[in-house]
């Protein structure tokens, strides 16, 4: 069946490096697709025929909102695509990702989205001015406690995205640096949880995150300053990240069906196949704390990540035949499946129970 299909795609250089996308290709070849790596500054007609098309265009889409001429060009142009064929697999849809580069409105879609008490994304608000008055007014009146976290109201498309603050105190919010989005500090027991998902699976690993932060901390820290690749990447030893002794003991093991609601939420909330979800358990409540969702995320530590990508790519074929042959149509932008398949490791890759 699938020595027909044409899997197109636009990833950069250095995300093709970090995959090493070698091995995708072997596996494309193995399973009978074709891999054919696409210009976007040209025609896509002239590069066609294409039945699915796998990219990261979210700096591109990012550039594109920003007024960037070359990168509408290039929005306009795959739109024009793909309106032309209607039967092409967009993996993922743009209008879907768009929903995430701004941070308040994906916090937005995800608290409108939630129906479960045990699960749900720290209060926020968007900062808009740098008078600090201003700024604490906002907060007071959204219910935002110190300390908080601030982060870029972009999530990504500029090489700051990622570059957040903890504020402590009112003194300190001529730090922030507006537009942003201010959202409570949840304290999490340095550990972050990231939900690689594809399609219908997804895998679960640990990562290390900030300490916890109290009252007294308020009158004695000043912002801290830190990139959230750098304090969560694999072995990070940041000094923000060493709980003190007596928080050791407030760690909870994760419960494996939460992480399986939330998936199953994320993917109908967002409507996307290659998704991360960012999740920390607040340790005196328990709770789960969807704090970040990102577009075709790394997958550091997934396993067979390239098989489960090309076994999704062969499940949308055939529900797009099945599309095609029912009157009413159907749609692909939600999980078409009440069950996941998961794993959860640690860096270490050891194996985790969970109740």
């Amino acid at each position: 069946m699938c020595d027909k299909y044409v899997i197109g795609y636009w990833v950069s250089e250095r995300k093709r490096q970090k995959f090493n996308w070698t091995d995708f290709e072997n596996v494309c070849e193995s399973a009978g697709f074709q891999l054919k790596m696409i210009d976007v500054n040209s025609s896509l007609e002239k590069q066609g025929p294409l039945h699915v098309f796998l990219h990261k265009l979210t700096d591109t889409q990012s550039h594109a909102e920003s007024g960037d001429k070359n990168a509408e060009d290039i929005v306009s142009r795959l739109q024009e695509y793909i309106a032309k064929h209607p039967d092409l697999i967009v993996i993922d849809p743009l209008d879907n990702i768009r929903n995430l580069r701004n941070r308040c409105t994906s916090y937005e879609f995800i608290q409108e989205g939630l129906r479960f008490s045990d699960v749900f994304t720290p209060n926020f608000v968007e900062i808009k001015s740098r008078d600090v008055h201003e700024v604490a007014s906002t907060l007071k009146k959204r219910g935002i406690k110190y300390p908080f976290v601030c982060k870029p109201l972009i999530a990504y498309g500029f090489s700051d995205a990622h570059k957040m603050m903890i504020i402590f105190n009112e003194k300190d919010l001529k730090d922030c640096q507006p537009p942003c989005v201010a959202q409570d500090f949840i304290n999490h027991n340095a550990i972050l949880y990231k939900l690689f998902v594809v399609d219908e699976r997804f895998h679960v690993v640990e990562r290390p995150s900030l300490k916890n932060f109290y009252q007294e901390d308020c009158n004695s820290l000043s912002t801290i300053f830190f990139d959230s690749h750098d304090i969560s990447k694999s072995g990070s030893k940041s000094k923000w990240s060493i709980l003190s002794e007596e928080d050791i003991p407030l760690t909870m093991k994760p419960n494996y069906q939460v992480f399986e609601t939330i998936v199953k939420s994320i993917r109908e909330i967002f409507g996307l196949t290659l998704v991360g979800i960012d999740v920390v358990i607040e340790n005196h409540t328990g709770k789960y704390a969807i704090i970040d969702v990102n577009v075709f995320p790394g997958y550091d530590g997934y396993p067979n990540f390239f098989e489960h990508l090309i076994d999704s790519v062969r499940k949308l074929l055939v529900e797009q035949g099945a599309c095609r042959q029912s009157p009413k149509g159907c749609t692909l932008k939600k999980c078409q499946s009440d069950d996941l398949d998961s794993g959860f490791e640690s860096d270490e890759k050891r194996k985790c129970s969970t109740k």
